[in-house]
């Protein structure tokens, strides 16, 4: 084929990307070595039905349960737009529904969830994503891809590459390199809450397991009235109190409680989807606004298996997901098998998955499939509706197009229920729930934990890191924030840098003076784009705004104590699920806070050391003892892997990996609006100089500043000619306050000492 062919043909494919129906079971593809994708990222309605011939589109509404009707102009009377038209079962299967309401999304291939990835392990991954937003950027993460050897692939837009502008077209191409349950989502602003997400599935051989008939997909999201960048504003701006409306002078919105009594739902749970359909709720109590809603239904036959990959993509809350009088075998999280624990549910944190499965043991009927919320209790005290995610379980010969009847499985004393994963210790006792945290679970086969090594203390790192709010003295306000740090996002991503270090080597060949060597180096190390922490605003109790980072040697043992303490104990504090980008690590021990008789929050976990510090940032252990990995109760023999964990109000989260794969990885708080209000850093896995350098043609970008001379010499025209032996070019990205000492020595010597 000529070139010209190729171009054509290209152009083709690209523009015959089409939006296709969701399917909600897992469809395995033939074993290939490699698997290809073509998207693009569009702006969307939901409830709307599109004429794209005649580049037109009408609002749908529903009539009756599952029945749905659009509305056009009367073609006798063109000022009449009330007019009713039925409509076709494709063009029912076109809209896209969410939960009954008016919404603008944003889609990849007009699809809510996004496309399914279903792949076979260690294949390759290449997904050609096109922006066609009208002015916003975008990028997108593998989560649960751990990107060994292409951190600029990782997706997160300004850390890992520069944001995909409108018009662009960016390839990812990556390794399927870790089996199980994983996905895909936005990762620049808030789109992953405006639509932007889907299931990405690596298959794998599972020894061990029983057949099923039928892998089943459940994608779990909280929806909200208006679009994610309005919702995020209003919290951030601490508004969520008008939540109810701007002109709703009657009404005030409060955060909900958590059985524990710590915080929850900062804005109103308004809806949820289960694949990418839901009910709307009214502003009070916990009855669906408009039944007819279509809700997702999973077939089954009696007396076969079925499996549930179960992801969540929630902007906010956590779910309890249950089916009615149906035990759960739980199998896996993020990805990664476990010993079998039998539940009666499980509570899901976003970015979090769970797989499970269940024999389909029960008398023909259709089953509520629930996905609630953990709120038990408003401010003051007093009882909150928990709200339900709903979808079907359809046994075969049960009625179609009607809603169960059948009620959850009552806890008793003698019939306790069991829930796996709670963001607490434990449910008050009159529950009669017992909980299986998270670090009690085992993996379904032995581990080998990576451990102190007292020959070799170097190779050994401990760091302890605080997801709280914290805030300034003047506003007192309290936001998301790292160890006190309130994360700026970089203005360039630290990915890209090596490239550049590689041009340095270029200079040397070339005859380059030492100064612009050094000077090339200089920006390299010192971070372009970075907005530095500075030591007279950061650190111990003091709350700063900055690029947050922490250096990880290569090759090293990492044990990250993650926890959550501070000012403001219960009413300051919610749950935290912590995504590690970069690696799966081992979950082996979990702290908790004190609580009182009826399992309520009363004071933080004292095993960390927080001195006087009221904001208790970066501190250590208070039994000095426990240090080089020596704390009692750790799980060395079959910790769970995860990526994602959940850190409790008041406690903390022991987590161990291997730093073997160099790069800058994002870690932050999985709750979109915490990560973007600033609850996130950055770690800085291995030196540059080990890190590998992206491929040829790799975008670039960042911010630009220049002086009034150099304006000037732009108007004269520079004559083909640049100071290649001045830094000036590179002033604007260099921190004064962070310039590095003058350095006296050879070009080796030199580079060794900032590399």
């Amino acid at each position: 084929m000529t070139f010209q062919k190729y171009v054509i043909a290209l152009c083709f494919i690209v523009s015959m990307v089409e939006a296709a129906q969701f399917v909600n079971f897992v469809q395995k593809p033939p074993r290939k070595d490699l698997y290809e994708f073509y998207w693009d990222v569009v702006h969307w309605e939901t409830m709307f039905l599109y004429d794209e011939q005649n580049q037109a589109g009408t609002p749908v509404r529903l009539t009756g349960f599952n029945q749905f009707e659009r509305r056009d102009t009367d073609r006798d009377d063109p000022t009449n737009c009330g007019k009713t038209f039925p409509m076709t079962p494709e063009e029912v299967n076109s809209v896209v529904v969410a939960d009954g309401s008016y919404t603008r999304v944003v889609l990849a291939n007009r699809q809510l969830p996004g496309p399914t990835i279903v792949v076979w392990k260690n294949a390759q991954v290449v997904v050609h994503v096109r922006n066609q937003l009208i002015q916003e950027g975008v990028s997108i993460h593998w989560h649960g891809i751990t990107q060994h050897n292409t951190p600029w692939m990782d997706g997160v837009g300004g850390v890992s590459h520069c944001p995909i502008n409108p018009g662009e077209r960016f390839t990812y191409r990556f390794n399927a390199s870790e089996g199980g349950t994983h996905w895909w989502h936005a990762h620049y602003g808030t789109f992953r809450t405006d639509g932007l997400y889907g299931a990405l599935i690596v298959l794998e051989e599972e020894p061990g397991l029983p057949s099923f008939e039928r892998e089943y997909l459940v994608l779990l999201q909280d929806w909200q009235r208006e679009d994610s960048l309005e919702t995020y504003l209003r919290v951030d701006w601490e508004a969520s109190r008008f939540s109810y409306g701007y002109d709703n002078t009657n009404d005030c919105y409060y955060n909900k409680r958590q059985p524990d009594g710590t915080e929850i739902g900062p804005v109103p749970f308004v809806s949820g989807l289960i694949n990418g359909k839901g009910r709307r709720f009214y502003d009070v109590g916990p009855e669906a606004e408009d039944p007819n809603v279509p809700l997702d239904l999973f077939a089954v036959r009696s007396g076969l298996r079925y499996r549930f990959r179960v992801i969540s993509a929630a902007m906010i809350y956590a779910f309890r997901v249950s089916i009615d009088q149906h035990e759960l075998t739980m199998i896996a999280t993020d990805g990664n098998r476990i010993s079998e624990q039998r539940a009666e549910s499980f509570i899901i944190n976003t970015g979090e998955r769970y797989d499970f499965y269940i024999t389909a043991n029960q008398q023909e009927n259709n089953y509520w499939i629930r996905a609630n919320t953990l709120e038990e209790k408003d401010i003051y005290g007093n009882t909150a509706p928990t709200h339900s995610i709903k979808a079907i379980l359809h046994y075969s010969s049960a009625q179609m197009n009607q809603d169960p009847s059948s009620t959850r499985r009552a806890c008793t004393d003698s019939n306790i229920c069991t829930v796996v994963n709670c963001p607490f210790q434990n449910y008050r006792s009159s529950a009669f729930t017992r909980c299986v945290n998270v670090h009690q679970l085992r993996s379904a086969q032995p581990q080998t934990v990576p451990q102190f090594d007292s020959a070799e203390p170097e190779k050994w790192e401990e760091h302890f890191i605080n997801f709280h709010f914290a805030g300034n003295e003047l506003d007192g306000a309290q936001r998301s924030s790292v160890n006190g740090h309130r994360f700026i996002p970089p203005s360039a991503p630290p990915s890209t840098y090596q490239s550049k270090a590689m041009a340095s080597y270029m200079y040397v060949f070339i005859g380059a003076s030492f100064l612009s060597i050094v000077c090339w180096l200089q920006v390299d190390r010192k971070g372009l784009g970075l907005t530095p922490c500075l030591d007279s605003e950061c650190g111990g109790d003091k709350f700063c705004e900055c690029s947050y980072n922490i250096n990880i040697a290569k090759d090293n043992v990492v044990q990250l104590v993650l926890y959550n303490m501070g000012a403001g104990g219960s009413i300051n504090g919610t749950a935290h699920p912590v995504h590690i980008h970069g690696h799966h690590f081992y979950v082996l021990d979990m702290g908790f806070p004190k609580y009182d008789s009826n399992g309520v929050y009363k004071s933080q976990n004292t095993d960390i050391n927080c001195g006087a510090l009221e904001n208790c940032n970066a501190r250590s252990w208070m039994n000095v003892s426990w240090s080089n990995g020596n704390k009692p109760g750790l799980n060395m023999e079959n910790p769970p892997l995860k990526d994602t964990v959940i850190v409790p109000v008041g406690g903390y989260v022991v987590l161990r990996f291997l730093a073997d794969n160099p790069g800058w990885w994002f870690v932050h708080c999985h709750i979109e609006i915490h990560q973007v209000e600033g609850m996130a850093m950055m770690i800085r896995e291995g030196t540059e100089g080990q890190m590998n350098p992206p491929p040829p043609g790799f975008p670039t970008c960042g911010g630009f500043d220049w002086s009034s001379d150099e304006f000037k010499k732009a108007q004269k025209g520079y004559g083909g000619s640049s100071d290649n032996n001045s830094c000036s070019g590179f002033a604007m990205v260099v921190a004064p306050d962070d310039s590095p000492a003058p350095f006296a020595g050879t070009f080796t010597d030199y580079y060794s000492s900032v590399t």
